[in-house]
């Protein structure tokens, strides 16, 4: 492997391993959330009153900066126009129009972002945000290392008369200036198969102790529409392996906050009201076990610690398009060591609890309880006692087979991610 990118990964495990992995210690971080109602960016700050950022309707998909101070969110007809609002300077600072896919740095306020396959970012401050730099040509999807130094990118196959090319993974580092001599191959995905087929990949996620990377491996949209393949290489690119089928949802896998285990959300078929059960691998082991009963499906999770993991939870059901005979989900707590579960929420009629998140290293939880035409967000213990709805009026996600995106509706800044 290349001397370079071995020397960028040390670095990365190290940067883990001396910040406490995911962050799983305490914090007194107050509540900050950013959500969209009507269609405008709006943000819940601890107990204070709500704060209107936009007016004009057009906001999407807020993302918090690493540390709180900003929210990135999209605008315009297209959703491509990015801006990021300061909490310090409470000014709107626009970024670029026309963009896709921005994400923040993991350790500074820096937005990365995609034009056309090129991948772009550009520093912020509470006043400005600098002029934007290249940094490669070619990228399919990235994500930032864990170190901030650069990205890991994808390219995206492409067809020719012998057949599909083999999809890549780049190590980039955020000074290459477009300089194709800087990206160093770190693995090449398998060719066609009848068990594996790829034209591209989802952004990638690292293990706490920084040795895997999860992701989706994608194939054409027709076939990606029911299925995709689950995969984590080791972070040297020496060891790949198939985690498992499952529909295209970046959050419907991820980490647990303290070991190698990934929990993710299996099963065929983009109805997500049938033949979904979440299951947790343990790196390096091979063991996939499953966690959902019989008779039902899992549509959302979240890891409250390495024991826990709360899911939303409904009968399983086969499609009918009338909404109202659709199920809809509670949320269940599952005990990882004594493959123990609790109902945590019973939500009124006609209602679901989706989307659990997280808070305060895992001390409080988070969702989102909708009838599918808005959605209130609602705050309680780990286990679900002393809840409270914290916010009124949230826009519903919009939907495909039942499965919402409600990461376009809501955010909530927390440091241990």
């Amino acid at each position: 492997m290349n001397r370079w990118i071995r020397r960028t990964l040390l670095v990365l495990i190290l940067c883990i391993a001396t910040s406490g992995g995911a962050g799983y210690a305490d914090t007194n971080q107050a509540l900050q959330a950013a959500f969209i109602r009507n269609g405008d960016l709006w943000l819940k700050l601890d107990e204070a009153d709500e704060l209107s950022v936009t007016k004009d309707g057009k906001a999407t998909a807020p993302k918090w900066s690493h540390d709180g101070k900003f929210v990135a969110f999209a605008a315009g007809d297209q959703a491509n126009d990015i801006w990021v609002y300061s909490l310090e300077s409470k000014q709107r600072l626009h970024v670029y129009n026309g963009a896709s896919r921005y994400e923040w740095a993991p350790d500074k306020n820096r937005l990365a972002f995609q034009t056309d396959g090129v991948l772009s970012y550009a520093d912020v401050s509470p006043e400005r945000v600098e002029p934007f730099k290249n940094v490669s040509s070619g990228v399919d999807n990235y994500s930032w290392l864990p170190s901030g130094t650069g990205f890991l990118a994808s390219s995206a196959a492409q067809m020719l008369p012998t057949g599909w090319t083999n999809v890549k993974l780049y190590v980039i580092p955020a000074d290459a200036n477009m300089d194709p001599g800087k990206a160093k191959l770190l693995f090449t995905l398998p060719s066609q198969s009848r068990s594996f087929f790829a034209v591209g990949t989802s952004a990638f996620k690292w293990s706490t102790d920084g040795k895997w990377i999860s992701f989706l491996a994608i194939p054409t949209a027709s076939w990606s529409a029911d299925s995709n393949t689950l995969c984590a290489l080791s972070s040297d690119g020496r060891t790949f392996r198939q985690v498992g089928e499952m529909l295209r949802y970046d959050e419907w896998f991820g980490w647990a906050p303290g070991q190698s285990m990934l929990a993710y959300i299996e099963g065929i078929g983009r109805f997500a009201i049938e033949n979904k059960q979440v299951r947790v691998k343990e790196f390096p082991v091979i063991q996939r076990v499953p966690y959902t009963p019989k008779g039902f499906v899992d549509r959302d999770f979240t890891w409250d610690s390495d024991r826990y993991i709360t899911v939303a939870r409904s009968k399983e059901s086969e499609w009918v398009n009338d909404a109202s005979l659709r199920p809809l989900p509670s949320l269940y707590r599952i005990d990882l060591h004594r493959n123990e579960q609790k109902q945590l929420t019973s939500p009124p009629d006609h209602y679901g609890d989706f989307y659990p998140n997280d808070l305060a290293s895992g001390k409080k939880l988070v969702w989102l309880r909708s009838d599918r035409e808005r959605a209130d967000a609602w705050m309680s213990n780990a286990d679900g006692t002393e809840p409270v709805k914290l916010i009124a009026d949230i826009d519903a996600a919009s939907s495909y087979y039942d499965a919402w995106s409600w990461g376009s509706v809501i955010a909530w800044y927390n440091p241990r991610r």
